[in-house]
């Protein structure tokens, strides 16, 4: 088994790695990654592929997947719960590394971690029970098994660095995949210490190449790749999707998630409601597919719901993102910062009421925002902010509610807070979103389920429970037992 060994990211240059090994070459150009706290601390640097030497990372590809593909179910299953043990073991320089590059809070940090080592254990476990399905029918015998689709291209965004690709690398991993990660030019240094905690599992069958997107272009053409699993923006996405030509497609794309506050099982607990969907909307700067984005808020609860939820928001500590008790830290960029004060202020001119928020503490803090008497047509409610920014809209009818959740062009999941099971089940039909969960905020996910959405939202699901399926091919054989 290789060693894990991590270079001083301050003075070295990480390098690629290409089919298992680390790719050496001077001649590339190199990406510097600094803090977005200060945006002047230097966290590392890296190598970059570009298209010259592309031929070498699609050869890694299909020399990875020959020899992967002949591994067991059980091969497969030790190397994930030896990933699963590395990333336990590099909690903590995982976690700082992930808040260096994000500027995530450190404890939300630890926490990615934690679910990255419950994904590949998930996975490992599946494989124990993973069996091809027999049949016996009209006289003749059948096996239905899943087999391996062939290399995987991933592409993966900055919020979550780790987890996010984890959800692609482990089921490629299980399935029997090579895989090849191209991962946001904010956070390659995680996804190069995934890769190498990766390869010493075992899996040999992996690279890591960051790239600028028009090379990121030229490998979703390639035909070498039979499966494209995206995660980003939507206009990315589509497009990718458009040039992928022939192969599996899983879009994990955009969602401006929508809130129902319908009932309370007693008074009493409007604060503990309140605090939650504060948590929802500025966690992480609201830098989240899941993020609330829109609250919808009975008539009778909104103004005390309202008082509640600006309490909650103004209790939240926005500073440093390495300091245990911060539950804000900083946008990715001050580009970020300037584009989300953009839509605050477009809301404004057309009639919205700030009523907390609406400034920026630096160039990469922004104050957690509420917006009431906005309209569906804003950009703040139609479009992804991707901000710590949230409306809030009060409604008479639990059906209005659900026509205005539905009034959007994304479906990625919906939260509903409601002591009537009735309208809970109600909202699971009706509401156009892959995921609707019941007394709690949209953003939440269990990784073991499907995970994904409808519309703008994406196609396809991830999640340990369908993620080999995602990442394999059905195939039959039938015995007849006589000619």
């Amino acid at each position: 088994m290789a060693q894990t060994t991590q270079p001083n990211l301050a003075t070295e240059i990480t390098p690629m790695i290409v089919g298992g090994v680390p790719w050496e070459n001077p001649t590339e150009e190199v990406l510097s990654v600094r803090y977005p706290a200060d945006g002047q601390t230097l966290v590392g640097r890296v190598a970059v592929m570009h298209s010259n030497h592309l031929t070498a990372v699609l050869e890694a590809a299909q020399t990875g997947f020959a020899q992967h593909r002949r591994t067991t179910p059980t091969q497969r299953s030790q190397m994930l719960k030896t990933l699963a043990r590395l990333l336990q073991e590099h909690t903590d320089p995982l976690a700082r590394l992930i808040t260096m590059e994000t500027g995530k809070p450190i404890a939300m940090a630890r926490g990615e971690v934690t679910r990255a080592v419950t994904v590949c254990q998930g996975y490992a476990d599946v494989l124990a029970w993973h069996r091809e399905n027999t049949y016996s029918i009209e006289g003749r015998e059948a096996w239905v098994r899943h087999v391996p689709l062939g290399p995987v291209l991933a592409i993966t965004p900055y919020n979550f660095p780790l987890n996010l690709a984890i959800h692609k690398l482990a089921p490629a991993m299980a399935a029997g995949n090579s895989i090849t990660l191209k991962p946001a030019p904010q956070t390659p240094l995680t996804a190069l210490y995934l890769g190498s905690l990766a390869v010493a599992s075992g899996y040999q069958a992996i690279s890591v190449i960051p790239c600028p997107n028009a090379v990121a272009e030229t490998l979703v053409q390639s035909d070498v790749f039979k499966k494209l699993s995206f995660t980003g923006s939507g206009p990315v996405g589509w497009r990718l999707k458009a040039l992928a030509g022939k192969k599996v497609v899983t879009l994990e794309l955009g969602g401006n998630a929508g809130c129902i506050v319908e009932g309370l099982p007693s008074p009493e607990t409007l604060q503990t409601v309140a605090t939650r969907c504060a948590q929802g909307a500025f966690w992480l700067s609201g830098q989240s597919c899941i993020s609330v984005q829109r609250l919808f808020i009975k008539n009778t609860l909104f103004d005390p719901f309202l008082e509640a939820l600006t309490t909650a928001a103004r209790a939240l500590k926005v500073g440093d993102p390495l300091a245990e008790d911060t539950d804000i830290g900083t946008m990715i960029s001050p580009q970020d910062v300037k584009r989300s004060l953009s839509l605050i202020e477009d809301a404004k001119a057309q009639g919205a009421t700030v009523v907390l928020g609406g400034e920026a503490l630096s160039p990469t803090v922004m104050t957690p925002t509420i917006l009431t008497h906005t309209t569906p047509a804003m950009a703040v409610n139609a479009q992804e902010c991707f901000a710590p920014i949230v409306t809030v809209t009060p409604y008479d009818t639990f059906e209005e509610a659900l026509a205005m959740v539905n009034d959007s062009p994304f479906g990625l999941q919906a939260g509903v807070f409601t002591p009537d099971r009735n309208q809970a089940m109600a909202a699971y039909e009706q509401l156009e979103v892959g995921g609707v969960i019941i007394n709690d905020v949209p953003t939440f996910r269990l990784d073991y389920l499907p995970y994904g959405g409808v519309k703008d939202s994406g196609l396809g699901r991830e999640g340990v429970l369908t993620g080999i399926a995602e990442m394999s091919a059905l195939k039959t054989c039938i015995l007849k037992n006589e000619p």
